[in-house]
């Protein structure tokens, strides 16, 4: 977590810093990065960096942070509104926006590519503090599922939130990772839809089902 005189600094200031950090753990990774660099493109110097961070895993840290709070942000008009609309549109609507900011923002992809995949030391800080988060959005939406009578019963919503928290970061990855064309993205947005639909809502709720 930066220290406070971090966020004493302008608007300007810290974003400066931020954006010259991504760049250089989006192109090199963590293991690779050069705090030489950081603080050079930042225009700062070293002594006034350890006044702003502990060390290079809090700056990093710090940028999983705001990639984070972004995505939470964008997905505001979703949370706002997700009783009066059906678990499917919901969980669609989940997906597409955090693809959207990887789309947008690929250096925050390139970041959270190096963070998964390189940095298992990191992941048990992750989960244990965004876990929860994840874990009670995708509660919410099935609770209110199940309260309109979408689920099939008996299922054990806890352990369906994890199982599609991980699914959407799984295909995200995927999908951002090789390219895809938007045809082609939604035809795999519909095929995973399609699948979590079948698997938890009544068959009178799946999209093309008997009503």
């Amino acid at each position: 977590m930066p220290k406070q005189t971090f966020f004493n600094l302008p608007k300007t200031k810290r974003e400066v810093i931020e954006q010259a950090a991504l760049d250089e753990f989006a192109e090199y990774g963590f293991d690779n990065s050069n705090m030489n660099r950081i603080v050079g493109a930042s225009g700062i110097s070293k002594g006034s960096f350890y006044q702003y961070f502990d060390d290079k895993k809090d700056l990093y840290y710090h940028l999983i942070d705001t990639i984070v709070t972004q995505k939470m942000k964008m997905l505001e008009p979703v949370f706002n509104t997700y009783e009066a609309n059906t678990f499917s549109y919901n969980f669609e609507e989940t997906f597409r926006i955090g693809l959207e900011l990887a789309d947008s923002k690929p250096k925050y992809y390139l970041l959270g590519e190096d963070f998964a995949a390189k940095q298992p030391a990191f992941i048990k800080e992750f989960v244990e503090k965004y876990n929860p988060l994840a874990m009670d959005i995708y509660a919410k939406f099935l609770e209110r599922a199940n309260q309109n009578g979408e689920l099939r019963e008996g299922l054990d919503i806890g352990l369906v939130a994890s199982f599609i928290s991980s699914l959407i970061n799984q295909t995200t990855v995927g999908l951002i990772a090789q390219g895809t064309q938007p045809q082609q993205r939604d035809y795999v947005i519909a095929e995973l839809i399609a699948f979590i639909e079948r698997s938890i809502l009544k068959s009178s709720e799946v999209r093309g089902g008997a009503t």
